[in-house]
């Protein structure tokens, strides 16, 4: 009997250690316990779909520069732009993120739909890169290209 019990015993200490294990961390879901490229991306549009404009706008570097087909934009008239953009659904795919020194380059692909200004807005796929450049403040986006709203 008591063989038995044994065997019991460290089967269930294997299972409670498996269950412990943190192979599958929680996504952040703030910057203070964010580690990463794609961490830093996600929660940046969060806070532009929230509105957290404070947020949004401490993690552009104040050298922040943005290029798409149309222009290339300052921190100031990127902020300006996306301050009237109205997301309802976002969703990033296809991200890859690749150290570099002091930066990370995180490259994505971009569904997003809502309004800018009243006007209907849908991306699809749009292909996305920024960097990300660790500073004293923390990370903060240095660069941004790609089609925005």
């Amino acid at each position: 009997m008591l063989p038995r019990f044994g065997s019991s015993l460290s089967a269930f200490f294997a299972v409670a250690a498996l269950v412990g294990c943190s192979v599958w961390t929680p996504k952040p879901s703030s910057w203070s316990n964010a580690t990463g490229g794609e961490q830093f991306e996600r929660l940046w549009w969060q806070s532009v779909k929230s509105k957290d404009w404070a947020q949004v706008e401490g993690r552009l570097a104040s050298s922040y520069v943005t290029q798409s087909s149309a222009a290339t934009e300052s921190k100031d008239e990127a902020l300006a732009r996306l301050m009237q953009l109205e997301i309802s659904d976002l969703s990033l795919g296809n991200v890859d993120v690749r150290p570099a020194g002091d930066a990370i380059i995180v490259t994505y692909s971009l569904d997003l739909r809502g309004s800018q200004a009243g006007q209907p807005v849908s991306l699809t796929q749009s292909h996305m890169m920024t960097v990300w450049q660790q500073q004293k403040r923390g990370w903060v986006a240095i660069a941004h290209s790609g089609e925005l709203p």
